[in-house]
């Protein structure tokens, strides 16, 4: 079979693989984008949302009993105030919320230490203690809710949530209900799931010992056989296997990432998610390892260049390779095309 059919029929293969496990997560995926939150302890430095409507999520944590810290929404008549609060784990600091804001029906008694702007009614909602967790896809991890508000405003103006609690402790805060992502926020989402984890109390170590162990130990490999694949003097080549084993290395924290969650949760339709985000990874690093494993034929760079390329676009897509990887298989897949246009414009 000649080796321009076979490097067309392989990226054939690869489109089609990724396309489906795309077109599968369609109208099953919803996520929170992340955002960070600064200091906030009083109403006046509260954190500021733009787009109320749009669903962030935040991963914080209270200092002391006492305090609370204040998120600021400007609403419109009409718009609903929406969200919930999450903790880490059962055994969790159980914060509650106020709800502030011009209209607000006062309900609960408010304590001393929160901020209320005159004019402003008050909406105490308690802290469950969290049961059964829900399983997150994106995370993955498993989510214990302990409080859920959802307020028509009655006036335009500003708005506030006030989180407190008994004790010092973490907390998430999920606002917003529409999923909406700038390209920053989604290439940036592999970073902010480890942030998660470390916040739930995970070790550094446990979180990226699976990459770790699969670059290591995929690269020992690729240096004791380096003679007979011919990868001596090709540093292209190293470079297309690094990121096919970033691509792997990076699935293979998402597993683990399952498995923790999953033995609190139980299996549900949403573990079918992130698997997506698994899979695709995976396809797309056995690629770039046969890409790069594969001796380079001169008449095949062209296509070669394409395919790293088009796996590294659609490694940032699926967030494979903590950005890292994918941005090597675009710089290899450049190369290859530069290394061709030498070879037929030479100097």
């Amino acid at each position: 079979m000649p080796s321009g059919y076979r490097s067309v029929r392989g990226l054939n293969i690869l489109c089609l693989c990724l396309f489906v496990l795309l077109l599968a997560g369609i109208g099953i995926v919803s996520a929170h984008a992340p955002l960070g939150v600064t200091s906030n302890e009083d109403i006046a430095n509260a954190t500021h949302f733009d787009t109320p409507d749009k669903s962030y999520v935040l991963y914080t944590e209270l200092h002391e009993g006492g305090e609370a810290q204040y998120y600021h929404f400007p609403m419109q008549k009409g718009q609903n105030l929406y969200g919930s609060v999450q903790v880490p784990g059962p055994g969790s600091m159980v914060p509650d919320i106020v709800i502030i804001g011009p209209g607000i029906e006062s309900a609960g008694t408010v304590p001393s230490f929160i901020e209320v702007p005159a004019g402003s009614g008050t909406m105490v909602i308690p802290g469950k203690t969290p049961g059964k967790p829900s399983y997150e896809p994106f995370s993955p991890q498993p989510i214990y809710e302990t409080g859920h508000f959802n307020v028509t405003v009655p006036h335009d103006g500003d708005y506030y949530i006030a989180v407190y609690g008994p004790t010092g402790g973490k907390y998430s805060l999920a606002p917003g209900f529409l999923e909406q992502f700038t390209a920053s926020e989604w290439l940036l989402i592999p970073f902010s799931v480890i942030t998660i984890h470390l916040w739930e109390g995970q070790s550094p170590w446990v979180v990226f010992a699976p990459l770790i162990v699969v670059v290591m130990g995929g690269l020992a490999l690729l240096l004791m056989y380096r003679k007979d694949l011919g990868l001596q003097h090709d540093p292209i080549r190293w470079t297309i296997l690094l990121s096919g084993l970033l691509y792997i290395g990076g699935a293979a924290m998402t597993t683990l990432q399952i498995i923790h969650a999953v033995r609190v949760t139980g299996y549900g339709n949403e573990v079918l998610v992130t698997l997506m985000f698994i899979a695709g990874p995976v396809i797309l690093g056995i690629f770039a390892l046969m890409e790069g494993i594969q001796q380079p034929r001169p008449d095949a760079l062209v296509k070669s260049g394409i395919k790293m390329i088009m796996i590294g676009i659609l490694g940032l897509v699926l967030w494979a390779g903590l950005i890292i990887g994918p941005v090597l298989a675009i710089i290899s897949g450049v190369l290859i095309l530069v290394k061709r246009s030498m070879q037929q414009h030479p100097a």
